[in-house]
């Protein structure tokens, strides 16, 4: 009991420190990364994810876990799952939940180092847990039910990197996609296992692959939702080079949209990889169908490889808002759930403001707050948007109407972070809607309707919370609203 209650003294610190999000979510202590297990289970939406409950750093990996009523504000629960047996001695690694039979199943790669003779292998199995309460987990005596990466034709698939099981129900069996590699070409690919009873599961086909390495050389995290009469296959793959101003990120998260063949196992593509987010940091995102029918993804809002500064306050990581998937002309947008609009308060309002040069609003600022606003661009050449703005700092998004190009920098951001992603946008009526939520260490930025993404975290001082437009000719601001946030962690 002593123990508990100071580690939760300590968390209560930590929400409290400079960077620590107000509204998004991250685990009371230490290092989070992918989401796992998203499901909806006895009344609540369920959120685990890896989690290093020693310290801020990545490390044998756990489950954490939280729940809550309406995606938004979490409570957290005890660990879900800790390494305990030889197939998962070195690490639980990502997977998926399912409900069946009022039983919240878990499906999770177990990571073990095996010595054999003087060479220590890496074994990824895919193993079963089971829970009642949703709390407490007991691990299936059939682990691992995926022994090893299969043998298919000609293929040999690495069973080193052969992990993230995602499980779903059609009809009367049970699917999963597990993320591997290709031995011979290094191509990632996601493969199709299929099971009567979530713990006998039989290898069905090769459900997507790469080619010539153009795709990475490892597919992470795949997830599978049908979604208004498209099926969608996401992806997360390490090892795409970059290609001009594309895929500038370590690793990337996109999706496919298609038809997957349930008979064959076979997904047929309809179109290019197209990603999620086209900012700096957003990975791993894990679908669910929340009770309503919509489906909703949430993505660790980092990027391996970058500078962290909260780890200087014990923690490290949180999650993005929970964004809805929508399919529109074969495209994938993402838009934030109507749950967020609960947090909202002190609203500012303003419309028909013409401009040319630079523009600031009373009462437009602040480090936690929501901005939407449609900016009418006909005679305006460019806009920026100086967001977490101070004599020193800022956060610049940035729309040219020739080329058709928003971009983010963060070169000026604060602490630790640099660089510029773009992506192509074209405008209908020359009209530019954004939906900007800045937490603390955090910017997500949706523009026309979801249309384009991008996410970064950044580490400003306190005093930057200033915001400002800049239009190069005239710009005329249709309306905008602002909204303050409430925190998550206030009662």
């Amino acid at each position: 009991m002593f123990l508990a209650m100071q580690i939760s003294a300590v968390a209560h610190e930590i929400t409290k420190s400079a960077y620590y999000p107000s509204f998004h979510f991250a685990a009371p202590a230490n290092w989070i990364n992918d989401p796992n297990g998203l499901v909806f289970f006895k009344g609540e939406y369920h959120l685990f994810y890896q989690h290093n409950p020693q310290k801020p750093e990545w490390g044998p990996m756990h489950w954490g876990h939280a729940v809550s009523p309406d995606m938004v504000n979490w409570r957290h629960l005890p660990v879900a799952l800790a390494p305990s047996k030889p197939y998962d001695k070195d690490g639980v690694w990502s997977g998926s939940a399912i409900v069946e039979d009022d039983l919240l199943y878990l499906l999770y790669t177990g990571n073990a180092q095996i010595k054999n003779n003087d060479k220590t292998e890496v074994h990824q199995t895919q193993n079963l847990a089971m829970s009642k309460d949703g709390i407490n987990f007991g691990k299936s005596a059939n682990n691992p039910v995926i022994k090893m990466a299969p043998h298919y034709s000609n293929y040999v698939f690495s069973s080193e990197n052969f992990r993230d099981p995602f499980v779903w129900k059609q009809d009367n069996s049970y699917f999963a996609l597990v993320g591997t590699q290709y031995e011979k070409t290094k191509d990632g690919a996601v493969l199709l296992f299929k099971s009567k009873d979530l713990r006998n599961w039989v290898f069905i086909n090769i459900t997507a692959i790469g080619s010539k390495g153009e795709m990475g050389y490892m597919w992470e995290c795949p997830n599978f939702v049908h979604i208004g009469g498209e099926d969608v296959l996401m992806i997360s793959p390490q090892g795409i080079k970059p290609h001009g101003k594309m895929f500038l990120n370590k690793y990337q998260s996109g999706w496919f949209v298609g038809k997957l063949d349930y008979n064959t196992g076979k997904f047929k593509q309809k179109g290019p990889f197209g990603l999620f987010d086209h900012g700096f940091d957003f990975y791993a995102p894990q679908v669910m169908k929340t009770p309503d029918g919509r489906s909703v993804i949430i993505g660790w809002l980092d990027m391996w490889d970058t500078k962290m500064p909260e780890k200087a306050d014990q923690w490290a990581g949180m999650m993005s808002i929970p964004r809805e998937l929508k399919v529109v002309n074969g495209k994938v947008i993402t838009t934030p759930v109507t749950e967020l609009k609960s947090m909202r308060y002190d609203k500012v309002s303003y419309t028909n403001q013409a401009f040319n040069g630079e523009k600031a609003f009373n009462n437009v600022r602040g480090d936690v707050y929501e901005l939407e606003t449609e900016i009418d661009m006909t005679k305006a050449q460019s806009l920026c948007i100086k967001l977490r703005f101070s004599p020193s700092q800022e956060t610049v998004l940035s729309y040219d109407k020739n080329s058709k190009i928003l971009k983010l920098n963060r070169d000026k951001s604060g602490q630790a972070l640099t660089g510029e992603r773009e992506v192509t946008l074209p405008l209908t009526d020359n009209l530019l809607k954004l939906r900007i939520f800045s937490d603390k260490s955090s910017l997500e930025i949706f523009a026309n309707d979801g249309q384009a993404v991008m996410s970064s975290r950044i580490y400003p001082d306190k005093n930057a919370t200033g915001i400002k437009f800049i239009a190069q000719s005239e710009a005329k601001i249709n309306y905008l609203n602002f909204y303050k946030l409430k925190s998550i962690h206030e009662k």
